[in-house]
C-alpha cells in the first residue's frame, strides 16, 4: 500500500466554523469525494471539537463528541481518505478569544482576531488545544497549525517591549512564535509533519526565512483563490524551495468569492484549479516533495461572519474541481461525466449569473434537496429584486409618494399581485427548506440560514404588501393637499 505521507494528495477542506454537517452526511459524502479523486480531508474544527477540562468552554453546544471523531476517522479510512486536523494557533483565533476566560490573551484587547505571542498564558493555551486534538487523531501523520492572516502582530505593549529588547521586527515575532509552536509539536509528536498557511511569509526575505529555523519544522501551504492571475511575488517559489523541502498549495471550491455568496460561481473555481495546474507545472519540480493540493471550502470568512455557500450547494463545483485535478484539464467530456454522475439531465451550469436558472429535479448527490431549494430561493429573490427595481415600483410606488399617500390604485394592485405571488412561493419554499436543511445540519445552522437569508426577504415582502393594501384603501384620494409638493 502506498505510504500516505509520500502520496500526492487532493484534500477537501471541511470548514466546521459554520454549518457543520451531521456525521450521517459525511457517511454519504465521503464515497463520492473518493470516487472523484479526493485522497484526504483537511478538517478545520474550531468550536466543533470536543474540548474538555480547561478548554470545555470552547465547545459549541452542538460540538462533536469524542466518539464522533472516531467515527469520522472510520468513515474516512473506509473511503481511503486521510485526515489532517487544522487548528489555528495565532490568527483567526476568534473561537477562543471571544470568551472572557481568554480575553487577556488577545494581542489587541478590543479585537478577538489574534493572540499575543508574548503573553505568559498564550503558549500553555495553544499547547493544550493541540494536545487534545492530537489525542483524538493518534494515527494521523499531518497537523495544520493555521497561522494565516495574523493582522495584529507586535501591537501590545508587552510585544513592543520584547521587540525593542531583542531588536525584532513584527515579522521576526511572527516567525519566533510559529517556531516555538512547531518545535514543541516536533518534540512531543515527532511522527507529525507540520503544515501552515504561507501568506505571512510570502514577502519575507530569503535570509530571514532561512534563519527562522522553520525550514526544518514545517511545510507551507500556498493559497490562492483567483481565477486567472495569482497575487504572488514572482520569486516566492524560488525562496520557498531554498528553505522548505515539502510544499502544499490550496485552491478553493467555495467560500472565496464573497462573504455573502450562496451559489458558487463554478467557472471561477474551475479556472482557479486550471491556473494552479499551470503554476505547478512550472514550479513544483523545484521542491524535494510536492505534497498536493487542498481544495478549500470556507463556510464563513471569519468566526463572526454570516454563512456563505453551504457545502451541499457546492458539491457539483467540488466534483468538477476534483475532476480537473485528477485529469489535469477540463474538457467537454469531463463536464459531461461529472454532470451525469451527479444526476443532472443537462450539463451543470458553471455560470450562475444571470438568474433565474433551470431547476434540476433529477440530481441525486448527497444534499441535493438543499441544492435545488437554494436555487429556487435565489430565483424568488431575483424576482423580488426585479419587481423592486421595476418601473411600476420606482414610478408609482416610491418612498416619496407613499409617504404622502399619493398613489394610483391601478398600479398598486399590479405591484401587490406580483409581490404577493413571490411572498406565497417563498413562504411555501421555507416550509420545505427547513426539513431539507435539518437532514444535513443542526438546528442552530438551520435557524441561522433561514434567519439570515429567508426571513428578512419575507419581512420586506410582507411590509410592501401591507403598504399596498393601505394605499389601495386610500383609493387615490388626496387627503391633505399640504403634503403634496409641486
Amino acid at each position: 500500500m502506498e505510504d500516505p505521507v509520500e502520496k500526492t494528495h487532493s484534500l477537501v477542506h471541511l470548514d466546521l466554523k459554520g454549518a457543520p454537517p451531521r456525521l450521517g452526511y459525511f457517511e454519504q459524502l465521503f464515497p463520492l469525494l473518493s470516487s472523484f479523486g479526493a485522497t484526504g480531508l483537511l478538517v478545520e474544527y474550531e468550536d466543533m471539537f470536543p474540548y474538555h477540562g480547561q478548554l470545555a468552554h470552547l465547545r459549541a453546544p452542538h460540538a462533536y463528541f469524542p466518539d464522533d471523531i472516531v467515527q469520522l476517522h472510520t468513515l474516512a479510512a473506509r473511503n481511503n481518505l486521510i485526515i489532517i486536523p487544522l487548528i489555528q494557533t495565532f490568527g483567526h483565533f476568534e473561537f477562543v478569544l471571544k470568551h472572557d476566560e481568554n480575553r487577556a490573551v488577545r494581542e489587541i484587547e478590543r479585537y478577538p482576531n489574534a493572540l499575543c505571542p508574548t503573553h505568559p498564558d498564550a503558549f500553555p493555551l495553544v499547547s493544550r488545544l493541540i494536545t487534545q486534538v492530537v489525542e483524538l487523531h493518534p494515527n494521523d501523520q499531518f497537523f495544520h497549525i493555521g497561522a494565516d492572516e495574523v493582522w495584529h502582530v507586535g501591537k501590545c505593549p508587552r510585544c513592543q517591549e520584547e521587540m525593542e529588547t531583542r531588536k525584532m521586527s513584527s515579522s521576526d515575532l511572527f516567525l519566533a512564535w510559529v517556531f516555538k509552536v512547531a518545535c514543541w509539536i516536533k518534540k512531543e509528536y515527532p511522527h507529525l509533519t507540520i503544515v501552515m498557511w504561507d501568506d505571512m511569509m510570502r514577502n519575507m526575505p530569503l535570509e530571514k526565512l532561512k534563519s527562522s529555523g522553520l525550514g526544518e519544522l514545517v511545510e507551507p501551504m500556498v493559497w490562492q483563490y483567483q481565477a486567472k492571475r495569482f497575487d504572488l511575488p514572482s520569486d516566492v517559489f524560488n525562496r520557498y524551495s531554498a528553505v522548505f523541502d515539502g510544499i502544499w498549495v490550496a485552491s478553493a471550491f467555495k467560500g472565496a468569492t464573497g462573504s455573502t455568496q450562496f451559489l458558487p460561481p463554478i467557472q471561477h473555481h474551475i479556472n482557479n484549479q486550471l491556473t494552479w495546474i499551470s503554476v505547478l507545472s512550472e514550479f513544483k519540480h523545484q521542491f524535494k516533495i510536492y505534497r498536493g493540493i487542498a481544495l478549500t471550502g470556507w463556510q464563513r470568512y471569519d468566526h463572526y461572519a454570516v454563512l456563505c455557500e453551504l457545502l451541499p450547494v457546492a458539491i457539483p463545483c467540488l466534483c468538477l474541481c476534483l475532476r480537473v485535478h485528477s485529469h489535469g484539464s477540463f474538457t467537454e467530456s469531463d463536464h459531461d461525466f461529472v454532470s451525469q454522475s451527479l444526476g443532472f439531465s443537462h450539463r451543470i451550469n458553471v455560470v450562475p449569473f444571470p438568474r433565474p436558472q433551470v431547476i434540476e429535479q433529477s440530481v441525486s448527490f448527497p444534499g441535493h434537496k438543499i441544492f435545488v431549494g437554494i436555487q429556487m430561493w435565489s430565483n424568488f429573490v431575483c424576482k423580488y429584486q426585479a419587481i423592486s427595481n421595476s418601473e411600476g415600483m420606482l414610478g408609482w410606488f416610491s418612498d416619496y409618494l407613499r409617504a404622502r399617500n399619493f398613489t394610483n390604485p391601478v398600479q398598486v394592485e399590479n405591484i401587490m399581485n406580483s409581490i404577493n405571488e413571490v411572498y406565497e412561493n417563498l413562504s411555501e419554499l421555507r416550509t420545505h427548506l427547513i426539513p431539507w436543511l435539518m437532514e444535513v445540519f443542526y438546528k442552530d445552522t438551520v435557524d441561522e440560514w433561514i434567519g439570515s437569508f429567508v426571513d428578512p426577504i419575507l419581512e420586506k415582502l410582507k411590509s410592501v404588501i401591507d403598504e399596498c393594501k393601505k394605499q389601495i384603501m386610500i383609493g387615490g384620494r388626496v387627503r391633505d393637499y399640504k403634503k403634496i409638493e409641486y
